[in-house]
């Protein structure tokens, strides 16, 4: 029986793998598809303004969902009542949103009267970022039902729709402003989808078990701010310390690197809900077995990216970007995966044991490291100091958040993740130091044709792993 089940995880975490790494990876697509049209269009200085709001946009949805998305996923698991109590928790995170759209709209309106600020800027940020907050909360509720057919649905319309429509409204004016203003209006449509699908629940249906969760999801919220500063605060860095033309190139090998990042979150979102549904006598070490699988072939897909920069930012931009640095910082970026999905592992057996604030002092450290090094190489180094402060920033937090679950939980990584981590985190950093052109394209290709041979080698034993 025990057997049966655990082989029905394993091909669960197979075949969401694979809707999930469909819908995430679209989601990066898209970005990555409209992105070459996108600069050409709005030039450094727009385009530069366009990423700056996006981020802001992410950080402030992501920030108002207060941590409970994690809270969310874990008590949908945890007894009868759980489906009910997770809805309820999404409509409190839903409320929060709500509350974000007003304070936001009238302190807009106080800053506009005082010439601090422009509505017309404004409110197009306000809006979509009280959307996306809603959005991430019906997308939660589809993770934690298992349903990642709604989770595809919702991703795609949220960032494919979406996008698209901020592309073509600025093709008629080439503004940040216009562009923004359509993303914004889509993302209000797409959430009110999410609330018509997941039919959350008001908080009050289920006040005792929504107040426990959100003294849980507590911790979580510096949490989430460090990790939104991690994520994307150093475009916000890029933009104070170089100017919008950098902040413009840093979010094209931004984009690049975090292509491998969107295989992390595509494999997390499939299997975090199977972990922490996982039978507890064997939950762990399960998790150590299938999260060294994937972390393999996300480490595979990093490098690939590092080494093969070149010809990639040569697609996404026009000749005044400022191609050399786009891909020396680019392979630098991508190493932040293989930390990010070991991080991500670790954080499900730290959540598990109720120790949320360590996640959220090793992510506030993580964030401390990233400005602090910024500062520093950014003057001397360009975008590229930028880059090199990011990745030390995540081996940072991917450290102490393993130590964290060593500490108190039984999650043991085996020794030959570390081989895993180290090896890709020395071909990618090798990668952002060759050079773009001669001997250097040649290096680059053959080592690139290297990692594919071993890829195609590791493939089978992989797929056995996944499928328990």
């Amino acid at each position: 029986m025990g057997d049966s089940r655990l082989g029905s995880q394993g091909t669960r975490l197979g075949s969401h793998s694979v809707v999930y790494l469909v819908g995430t990876a679209l989601q990066g697509l898209a970005v990555l598809l409209i992105l070459p049209f996108a600069t050409r269009l709005l030039g450094l200085v727009e385009f530069g303004k366009v990423a700056t709001a996006l981020v802001v946009v992410q950080m402030v949805g992501t920030i108002a969902g207060a941590g409970l998305p994690q809270v969310i996923l874990r008590e949908h698991h945890r007894g009868d009542d759980g489906p009910r109590v997770s809805r309820a928790l999404a409509g409190a995170m839903i409320a929060l949103a709500l509350g974000l759209g007003v304070v936001g709209t009238l302190l807009g309106l106080v800053l506009s009267k005082l010439g601090w600020a422009d509505l017309d800027e404004w409110l197009p940020i306000v809006v979509a970022s009280a959307s996306l907050t809603t959005v991430v909360a019906s997308q939660t509720l589809m993770r934690a039902r298992l349903r990642p057919g709604g989770f595809l649905t919702l991703a795609v319309a949220a960032t494919v729709v979406a996008q698209l429509a901020g592309l073509l409204a600025a093709r008629a004016e080439p503004t940040a402003q216009r562009y923004l203003l359509a993303y914004a209006a889509v993302l209000a449509v797409v959430a009110i989808g999410g609330i018509v699908l997941t039919r959350p629940l008001p908080p009050t249906r289920e006040r005792t078990r929504v107040r426990a969760g959100a003294r849980l999801a507590a911790p979580l919220l510096p949490q989430a701010v460090a990790m939104l500063g991690l994520l994307m605060g150093d475009v916000l860095l890029t933009r104070a310390l170089l100017g919008e033309a950098a902040a413009g190139s840093y979010q094209v090998a931004l984009q690049l690197g975090y292509v491998p990042f969107v295989l992390a979150v595509a494999f997390f979102n499939a299997w975090a809900p199977l972990v922490l549904s996982h039978p507890i006598e064997r939950r762990w070490q399960w998790t150590a077995r299938t999260g060294t699988a994937l972390t393999t072939v996300v480490a595979i897909g990093a490098v690939g990216v590092a080494l093969l920069g070149p010809w990639l930012v040569t697609v996404m931009t026009r000749p005044d970007f400022d191609t050399v640095a786009i891909v020396a910082a680019l392979g630098l970026i991508s190493s932040v995966s293989v930390a990010y999905m070991i991080y991500q592992g670790s954080s499900l057996a730290v959540l598990d044991a109720e120790r949320t604030g360590r996640l959220a002092w090793a992510s506030a450290a993580a964030l401390a490291v990233l400005v602090l090094m910024a500062w520093w190489l950014a003057p001397a180094h360009g975008i590229v100091g930028i880059a090199v402060a990011k990745a030390v920033a995540y081996v940072v937090l991917m450290a102490l958040t393993v130590a964290f679950a060593r500490a108190h939980s039984p999650l043991r990584w085996p020794p030959r993740l570390v081989v895993v981590w180290l090896a890709s985190a020395a071909l990618a950093v090798g990668a952002s130091l060759l050079p773009i052109t001669g001997g250097g394209a040649v290096v680059r290709l053959l080592t690139a044709a290297v990692v594919a041979t071993v890829a195609l080698v590791l493939a089978p034993r992989v797929l056995r792993v996944l499928r328990g």
